[in-house]
């Protein structure tokens, strides 16, 4: 009887979205796996991410490169920093009753909107102007107000950690209105880029800040770990779209040939390394047994997804240079390489955070994986540094499945390495801070009060 009346009260639970208590999730709970709500949520970001990485590979291709990069760059910041405090909340407080699911339906419109605003940051960057724009402030509002209205009900539901979610509620709200008004003053161009940099620094140091001084909001390091971990898998999704895209251009202008075969294989053998790779660095054991390394950890986050997603937006970078002709072979080089590369050092940088540690035993394998990369640069600049790719030109189609190979070499050589001799490094990593961080404990524990000598 007990039994029927536990899954019945189960049942109940899940199937009718009353109000519920928002009085916190328990930080130290395990196994604590994804929702279908945050799920949901994610489904806005394959297309923000989509937008971004199409938008920087159409610029790139008209030749507005550092305008493009910058634009590209203040996107995927924007997009990201969305998601990361969506999650941040979700991760503390969600009770999947109605008002949550409402509140995240009206933040996946913001998501939208903001992805409509995208086109016109890269346009107004093209020109030399501010990348940021009324629109994607409107989507950032949108987003905004609900959250806000969620850390409120937080901070009156949950006494223990009032002063942590009122201070959310603070941030939040002063950095929206540092947005809106970057968007409507009428500031020169460089004056309204600084002013962004700074509302960016504002929104990543203010919370770090006021968690040291009110501390932790109930958020759970594992799920934060397995929340990362998914939209590190959507980027690797645009690979995936940029592979597809590329070899059905291909195949489109001269059907299946052995060079289509060769870069539809390359791409997604870049996409499953990156996955491969990523997965080696052991993010949800580490954080559920040491959760204060999360800060620093999901900061070096944000540049990784734009690096995955950048790789993509140079797999369709290959399909203009197919369609259209408008991009060299050592344009397609760098756009492939240079992300790529910036993935596996910002893997690293992850494991370093995690770890604690700056192990260079990784450097020569670091090297290994950066030499195909650098020979795809220097087949580039070889075979067509300036000239526009053309399909008709004899070995011109050879030399761009060379190029995404050894790309896609590079790749592989990093996960070999890593399966072979980089998991001992994470061991005794690991082993050797577990050992400084006893020692450090031993000798608190042993050392005279505050005032006495011995």
């Amino acid at each position: 009887m007990t039994g029927t009346i536990d899954f019945e009260t189960q049942l109940k639970h899940e199937l009718h979205h009353r109000l519920r208590p928002m009085t916190g999730r328990d930080p130290r709970e395990r196994g604590r796996t994804t929702t279908p709500l945050e799920l949901l949520y994610d489904l806005t970001y394959v297309v923000a991410f989509a937008a971004a990485a199409d938008l920087l590979a159409e610029h790139l291709g008209e030749g507005t490169i550092w305008p493009s990069i910058g634009a590209y760059a203040f996107a995927i910041w924007a997009v990201s920093w969305a998601w990361l405090n969506f999650t941040w909340f979700s991760s503390a407080y969600s009770n999947d009753d109605v008002l949550v699911r409402l509140a995240t339906i009206v933040q996946m419109i913001g998501v939208i909107v903001l992805t409509y605003g995208l086109p016109v940051s890269f346009e107004a960057a093209a020109h030399g102007e501010s990348p940021n724009n009324l629109l994607m402030v409107i989507g950032y509002i949108i987003m905004r107000v609900p959250q806000i209205l969620l850390w409120l009900r937080a901070a009156i539901r949950d006494p223990d950690h009032r002063r942590n979610a009122y201070s959310y509620v603070i941030i939040i709200s002063v950095a929206q209105v540092a947005w809106l008004l970057t968007a409507v003053l009428p500031l020169p161009a460089p004056a309204t880029v600084i002013a962004l940099v700074v509302v960016a620094l504002f929104e990543m140091v203010a919370p770090v800040v006021a968690t040291r001084r009110y501390g932790y909001s109930p958020w759970n390091a594992g799920h934060i770990a397995e929340r990362f971990a998914l939209l590190t898998l959507i980027t690797v999704g645009e690979v995936i779209a940029g592979t597809t895209a590329a070899v059905g251009a291909l195949t489109q202008e001269q059907g299946w040939t052995g060079e289509a075969v060769l870069i539809a294989a390359s791409g997604l053998v870049i996409a499953a390394a990156v996955w491969w790779t990523y997965f080696l660095v052991p993010s949800r054991l580490v954080l559920e047994l040491r959760p204060e390394r999360t800060f620093a950890w999901r900061y070096a986050h944000l540049a990784l997804f734009g690096s995955i997603a950048a790789i993509g937006a140079g797999l369709h970078l290959t399909t203009i240079a197919v369609e259209r002709g408008e991009v060299s072979l050592y344009g397609i080089a760098l756009a492939l390489a240079i992300p790529l590369a910036l993935t596996v050092v910002l893997i690293f940088l992850i494991w370093s955070v995690l770890m604690r540690s700056y192990d260079l035993s990784h450097l020569p394998l670091v090297l290994l994986t950066l030499a195909p990369l650098a020979a795809a640069v220097v087949m580039g600049a070889i075979t067509g540094r300036d000239a526009p790719f053309d399909i008709e030109q004899r070995g011109s189609l050879t030399s761009l499945s060379v190029i995404v190979g050894l790309v896609a070499l590079g790749a592989v050589i990093e996960v070999v390495g890593h399966e072979l001799v980089g998991y001992r490094h994470t061991l005794r990593a690991w082993r050797a801070g577990e050992a400084s961080a006893a020692r450090r404990e031993g000798e608190a524990s042993t050392a005279p009060p505050a005032g006495r000598t011995t």
